[in-house]
């Protein structure tokens, strides 16, 4: 999500000067949300200038090119080559990239020749500005020369791109008014209030009927007199700058409201709707063409705004084009609802469809602020259209209104919870700051929450301690080591006995592996065992069966493996399913080989290995019942201690998964193998207290004493 600092400061007022975007990027981060980056627009713009095209020819080489010179004042006249792809007119001023420009798309403009000619810069579209309207801006006579961030302020904005994963709990920070409520609150700044705008006393509101209990609330007002015309510079380059294609002045209010207070709206063309606005769920096989141009079938769970003879937009999610606005519309309907989140998610999932609209309300939005973002959005277009009048009371039906909640806090709760000694004084003042109202009740805090806070963020008293907290600084909270006593954790001989195994087999050349423990049918085939555990809700078809062996999966892996090495080493710790439970280790060796019996002794050596690390001595007897995936004459038990813990075998020749492969694997059962480990009886000897002495002697015999 992007912020732009311009308009974060229409509401704001500080006591000093305003802080600057590094110290806002800083605090914010600290103390609300997770800000990735700050985004300065002024270099992508300042070397682009307003230029009058005075005349233009073709290109003497290519017909779809055209040589035009452009009067750009104090960067005196400049010959541009430029295509065909917009048409522009003798006269009037365009905005003309020069060399040294570096664009927000990412093209960067130097002096160039094209097919012999020369060409000074280019004329810029939207597209090539960053913007999603495809049109060519155009701009007035007493520009010309100007750079664009002189032409408008917009241009030399700063955004702040915000982490949305950090807003996913508070949907009062889904538009620039909760935004600037926290700047304020961090910086000591106050929040403007917002303007009210004056409803006519007469005048019957828009005619209302709900049937459904996914709806909330439900605003309408009725405007006459429209006239649609693109939206001025500002509102188009600030709208474009967030990322939301500027359309009109009708759409660019609703979008703008959008950005503004988090809240969703909609116009609807009021020509072309036969009252009453009926709220109610869809009908099954209902379809609505959507302003995006696709069709959708609906289905009785999906909640719709409809008049009487069909649907006109998806609840919460998108308008449908036939009572769309257009060039043509002279009256709209504006709409400001609010819906159940839920229902508004499912019908969001279901159609494929997620919108700027249908994210905000999936996070509870605040039903409260549907009366004033409606007001907020006529008053926008009253001065977008000072023809424009307002037929209509507002509308106001709010059939599930939200009851005011109070936490009872102990100041002493905050101080012992957070480590920090904070004063009463300052608990209230920062919960204040952010909109909570604060009386004092005896020793108590009794704090009453503001409806945009009360929309399943704010519900315990640990809820306002974390609020405190966070104003306060977490990075002025001193870091101390709890006074508790320190214990040894108690002896864990499985993790012992895991430790030692995987470090011995990743010693010897084995790769650790981990895979799933689903599997598919086939599992079944190879393993020629019927009672496999069936998942009641697989995440795929090829996933449906909890595994009874860790050889399959490692099989599996073995078929691209193979193709690239001609030799491979794996081992896995893992659960099996029999049905009960059983934590296994297995190792498995591959080679493009036919000496499978090599492989096979090769394994072997390498487990008795193993082994002899763990203090154990294993035994090896033919498998007295092979499985199926077992080679007939090459397979044999591991004994320890006269207990059968695991088997080592040749994988049956129909199982290789490469030709001309030899697959050899053990797979023990490490909880059996757990019981021998525990009860190895390690003794140590005591070290000689004497320093062993090494000396050579050489002995002389005579000769004779050796006849003798």
């Amino acid at each position: 999500m992007k912020l732009s600092w311009n308009w974060l400061q229409t509401f704001l007022t500080f006591p000093t000067s305003p802080p600057t975007p590094e110290e806002v990027e800083k605090k914010l981060t600290l103390h609300t949300a997770e800000l990735e980056e700050i985004i300065p627009l002024k270099p992508y713009f300042d070397r682009i200038f307003a230029g009058k095209l005075l005349n233009w020819t073709q290109h003497p080489k290519a017909k779809k090119l055209h040589i035009g010179t452009f009067d750009l004042g104090p960067q005196r006249k400049k010959q541009i080559i430029f295509g065909s792809v917009h048409k522009v007119k003798k006269g009037s001023i365009y905005p003309i990239a020069i060399n040294g420009a570096k664009l927000a798309s990412g093209i960067e403009i130097k002096e160039t020749e094209i097919k012999g000619e020369k060409s000074e810069g280019m004329i810029c579209d939207n597209n090539e500005l960053g913007f999603k309207n495809e049109e060519l801006l155009t701009f007035s006579e007493k520009t010309i020369g100007k750079s664009l961030p002189e032409i408008c302020i917009e241009f030399q904005d700063t955004l702040f791109d915000i982490d949305n994963k950090s807003l996913t709990h508070r949907p009062d920070l889904m538009g620039h008014h909760g935004f600037a409520r926290e700047i304020a609150a961090i910086f000591g700044g106050k929040l403007k209030e917002c303007p009210r705008i004056s409803l006519p006393h007469k005048g019957e509101p828009v005619p209302v009927i709900i049937k459904s209990d996914k709806c909330r609330r439900f605003c309408a007002l009725k405007i006459s007199k429209i006239k649609i015309t693109p939206s001025c510079l500002a509102t188009q380059v600030r709208l474009e700058n967030l990322g939301i294609r500027s359309i009109s002045n009708v759409v660019d209010t609703t979008n703008r409201i959008l950005l503004e207070f988090g809240q969703p709206m909609h116009a609807f063309d009021a020509e072309k709707i036969l009252l009453p606005l009926i709220i109610r769920q869809a009908k099954k096989g209902e379809k609505l063409l959507a302003l995006d141009g696709e069709e959708y079938e609906l289905t009785p769970q999906d909640t719709v705004v409809a008049d009487k003879k069909g649907v006109l937009s998806v609840a919460g999610i998108m308008g449908g084009s036939f009572s769309g606005v257009t060039e043509n519309t002279k009256e709209i309907i504006f709409e400001c609802a609010n819906w159940d989140p839920v229902a508004i998610r499912k019908t969001s999932k279901r159609l494929g469809l997620r919108s700027e609209s249908s994210m905000r309300y999936e996070k509870s939005l605040d039903s409260l602020s549907c009366r004033p973002a409606l007001l907020a959005a006529s008053e926008k277009l009253l001065e977008l259209c000072p023809e424009a009048k307002i037929e209509t009371n507002l509308t106001d039906e709010f059939p599930y209104p939200p009851t005011q909640k109070s936490i009872i806090l102990d100041p002493n709760l905050v101080r012992s919870r957070s480590g920090i000694d904070i004063l009463d004084e300052e608990i209230i003042q920062k919960l204040e700051s952010i909109g909570f109202l604060v009386t004092k009740k005896n020793k108590n805090l009794n704090i009453n929450i503001p409806s945009f806070r009360a929309t399943k963020d704010i519900e315990i008293p640990e809820d306002l301690i974390e609020e405190v907290v966070r104003l306060h600084g977490f990075e002025d909270i001193k870091s101390k080591l709890p006074n508790l006593p320190l214990c040894p954790p108690c002896r864990n001989i499985l993790r012992e006995l895991e430790w030692q195994i995987k470090e011995f087999a990743s010693s010897r050349g084995f790769l650790e592996t981990y895979n799933y423990s689903f599997v598919n049918n086939k599992e079944g085939n190879f393993t020629g065992q019927e009672d496999s555990v069936e998942i009641e809700n697989p995440l795929s078809k090829e996933q449906n069966q909890l595994r009874q062996t860790l050889i399959y999966n490692l099989v599996k892996n073995l078929e691209s493996d193979l193709r690239t090495h001609k030799e491979v080493n794996f081992f896995e710790f893992g659960k099996i399913f029999q049905p009960k439970e059983i934590l296994h280790f297995a190792l498995l060796s591959a080679r493009i080989s036919k000496e499978e019996n090599n492989l096979f002794f090769h394994l072997k050596s390498e487990l008795s290995a193993l082994f002899s690390h763990l203090r154990l001595t294993p035994e090896y007897t033919p498998s007295s019942n092979p499985k199926k995936y077992f080679h007939p004459s090459k397979s044999a038990e591991i004994i320890i201690n006269e207990e059968n813990i695991g088997n080592i075998a040749v994988l049956h020749p129909a199982n290789l998964p490469v030709k001309n492969s030899a697959v050899v694997f053990a797979e023990i059962n490490v909880e059996k193998l757990l019981e021998h480990f525990r009860r190895v009886d390690i003794k140590y000897l005591k070290i000689s207290p004497f320093p062993s002495v090494h000396r050579d002697m050489s002995i002389v015999l005579d000769s004779k004493a050796l006849m003798s």
